[in-house]
């Protein structure tokens, strides 16, 4: 009996030093991003703060952050292309639109209507960049344009994003823990868990008791673009077996663009790519990005 007290014990010694180390690290990782806030602040002097988020696991640990640390947060923004898994907007709205002010950069029509004019937007290295523009770009900057610049000059925003140099061999390589966007200077991206590993980001999200995504913890990403350019086919299936109202949306998208243009969702593009799309920045697709060097 003795000797099981003494088990017990040392199982409990154990979990508990795990448990401090896990603290100590989490501690260490958000001095990291600290840095990182202070030194864009320095640098920019900016006139506002926005927390961009997606609906993924990596964005809920930067907004959590930045919130933790006392960035000024004037709202929080996310992108709704229209082409994914609805629920995580909806979850969005429902938890970060409880936080204060909140601001969609909505894509509409534009990812239905650019199927049915030309067909999807292929698949592989190139075709990220047609979606980005579409889905992302042009819906981003027209929100910014309406909720900040407001035809002001001289409005530097740094936008808090969460993509990790974790995440591949090129983001450890090249990414930067900021960047100005090439086409809109006064915008910043500030990747504020830069560093984060993803068992810290997880540790430390489970810590601070944040609440996650049901479609991130179903899917393993935030879902919130399907536009078919990385995704696979086995995804896909998944994705519409958990929800079966968006993969019937789909379904008949994808009919309507093959009878149209002789291709579906997922498929080359029949053209060949444009080469400047390998050099769009797009900060907000993190996830399909980092899927390039794979594809």
């Amino acid at each position: 009996m003795s000797d099981l007290y003494a088990a017990d014990r040392w199982a409990i010694a154990q979990n508990e030093r795990m448990a401090a180390a896990k603290a100590v690290n989490i501690a260490r990782t958000i001095e990291r991003s600290a840095a990182i806030l202070r030194q864009a602040v320095d640098q920019f002097n900016p006139t506002d703060i926005i927390s961009m988020v997606s609906g993924g696991k990596d964005s809920a640990a930067s907004d959590q952050v930045a919130r933790e640390l006392g960035a000024q947060i004037r709202f929080v923004m996310h992108g709704n292309t229209r082409c994914g898994i609805p629920e995580t907007t909806d979850f969005v709205r429902a938890n970060y639109g409880a936080l204060g002010d909140y601001v969609e950069a909505d894509a509409g029509t534009a990812y239905e209507d650019y199927v049915l004019r030309k067909g999807f937007f292929g698949k592989g290295l190139g075709a990220p960049g047609f979606s980005y523009r579409v889905l992302k770009a042009t819906p981003f900057r027209k929100a910014v344009s309406r909720e900040i610049r407001k035809g002001k000059r001289d409005v530097r925003v740094l936008f808090l994003n969460g993509a990790r140099k974790d995440e591949s061999e090129n983001r450890k390589a090249n990414l930067e823990p900021f960047r100005r966007d090439p086409a809109s200077p006064g915008n910043i991206w500030v990747n504020l868990i830069h560093d984060w590993d993803q068992s810290t980001r997880d540790a430390y999200l489970e810590s601070r008791n944040v609440t996650i995504n049901p479609v991130a913890t179903q899917l393993c990403r935030s879902g919130e673009c399907m536009c078919g350019t990385m995704q696979t086919e086995q995804e896909r299936m998944e994705a519409s077996v958990l929800y079966p109202s968006w993969g019937k949306w789909l379904s008949e998208l994808d009919a309507e663009g093959r009878r149209l243009h002789g291709f579906g969702w997922g498929e080359a593009f029949p053209q060949p790519v444009d080469p400047r799309q390998f050099d769009l920045f797009q900060p907000m697709c993190t996830g399909c990005t980092r899927r390039e060097q794979f594809a």
